[in-house]
């Protein structure tokens, strides 16, 4: 990835935001985030907070996720 943070930094992004900066969808995302928010918070692989009904995901974490876990953004399903 062109993005490079130092994993110590603590900066957070709502699911659109990490959406526009990795090619996820922000559908798939809100998913993961929910996903990761129901587990206990030393299980979760990506740091997750909720605001106003709305995930914020770690942006190391994020990163780090797609480039070692990820598959990779999918493009719309042909019919």
């Amino acid at each position: 990835m062109a993005i490079e943070i130092a994993p110590e930094q603590e900066i957070w992004v709502l699911t659109g935001e990490g959406a526009e900066l990795t090619g996820y969808s922000q559908e798939y995302l809100e998913k993961m985030a929910n996903k990761n928010w129901r587990l206990l918070e030393d299980d979760r692989l990506i740091k997750t907070r909720k605001r106003r009904g709305r995930y914020a995901l770690g942006l190391p974490d994020l990163l780090r996720y797609i480039e070692e876990i990820g598959n990779g953004p999918q493009g719309p399903l042909k019919r």
